[in-house]
């Protein structure tokens, strides 16, 4: 019997010592996985967006599918695309590129909208920077928008605010440095910018910044529009 009783003890010794083992492995696995609050990590979400504008084209309804890579990798909508080449290709067309944007994405899905206003007139605002011919038929028109990422893991926030040509001509912007770039037809300006304030799921607590650049010159309604920057958890807990 005191045979069989140290034989049991030894076991329950051992059988504790791997659980310890094993609920400390799981721990340093599980703090690994953790983003830690307030470091900004990168992440690029590329995106088809689907319009349906008013009639005068100055405000519209947005569907959407897109990819998410980098700190956070998504999708959702039903994205096509299988590298960059395919993903840009509809924008490469000089004829039938809205039909070739349709199918980027097999299950578009409701992603909020859009507004335009058309550009100032000239010296309307003294400490703006204006195009080469503000309040012109060759200014940029602003750009407001606010739209809900529904990923598989969670929703997205996310705000955008920028310029956009919705002229048949390339526009010349003059930039802070001195120097100045041309704006193509139905393309975002040089300062397109986005924060995202929060989400749900996996995304509570999310935020994060960077540049957006917009391209529907061959495709309107369909709009190519990719995101680079970085994100982090405002608590670190996911």
């Amino acid at each position: 019997m005191k045979t069989i009783a140290a034989l049991t003890g030894a076991a329950a010794a051992v059988a504790l010592t791997l659980a310890s083992v094993t609920l400390a492995q799981a721990a340093g696995a599980g703090a690994t996985s953790r983003h830690v609050a307030n470091q900004p990590e990168p992440i690029t979400i590329e995106s088809w967006l689907y319009a349906v504008p008013s009639e005068n084209v100055l405000s519209a309804t947005v569907w959407d599918c897109f990819k998410i890579t980098g700190a956070i990798m998504d999708s959702g909508g039903g994205p096509t695309w299988t590298d960059e080449t395919s993903y840009h290709a509809p924008n490469t067309m000089s004829s039938g590129g809205a039909t070739a944007a349709a199918a980027e994405c097999s299950a578009k899905i409701p992603a909020g909208g859009f507004v335009l206003v058309p550009p100032p007139e000239a010296s309307q605002y003294a400490f703006a920077t204006y195009t080469a011919a503000p309040g012109s038929p060759g200014g940029l028109s602003t750009l407001y928008a606010i739209h809900t990422i529904a990923g598989e893991k969670g929703d997205i926030y996310i705000t955008f605010a920028g310029t956009y040509n919705m002229t048949n001509k390339a526009v010349a912007v003059k930039l802070a440095n001195g120097s100045s770039v041309e704006v193509q037809p139905l393309t975002t300006g040089p300062d397109c910018t986005w924060v995202i304030t929060g989400g749900t799921g996996a995304y509570a607590d999310l935020q994060g910044s960077g540049t957006c650049f917009g391209n529907a010159e061959n495709t309107f309604p369909w709009v190519n529009h990719t995101e680079h920057g970085t994100v982090w958890y405002s608590n670190g807990s996911n």
